[in-house]
């Protein structure tokens, strides 16, 4: 499941993205630089720098346990509307870098 930003997508679409995944590890919400917006396991597959560059943006890692993704996260609208706004101030154009902070 992901998030194509460059349509017009709602917050039930990112609600889905963040339904599609269990809160049983480390996840971040990255959006590729062709406006994809996509969870990565950071468990499995941490990264590094010079990975974190071919994005156009991602968001803090959530850590395992956090609740910021899974079906509950998904039902939260409060948080959800949080992370799509985030997404709709930094797409197609960033406001400040590539590392996008939420003020859950």
């Amino acid at each position: 499941m992901a998030v194509d930003l460059k349509t017009d997508w709602t917050n039930e679409e990112l609600a889905m993205l963040m339904a599609s995944v269990e809160d049983d590890r480390d996840w971040r919400l990255e959006v590729s630089a062709a406006g994809i917006a996509n969870l990565c396991d950071k468990t499995a597959n941490p990264t590094g720098a010079d990975y974190d560059e071919t994005l156009h943006c991602f968001f803090e890692t959530w850590m395992q346990g956090t609740d910021f993704v899974g079906a509950s996260a998904a039902a939260d609208k409060t948080l959800v509307g949080k992370i799509a706004k985030a997404l709709r101030e930094n797409y197609p154009e960033l406001k400040a870098g590539k590392f996008v902070y939420v003020d859950l």
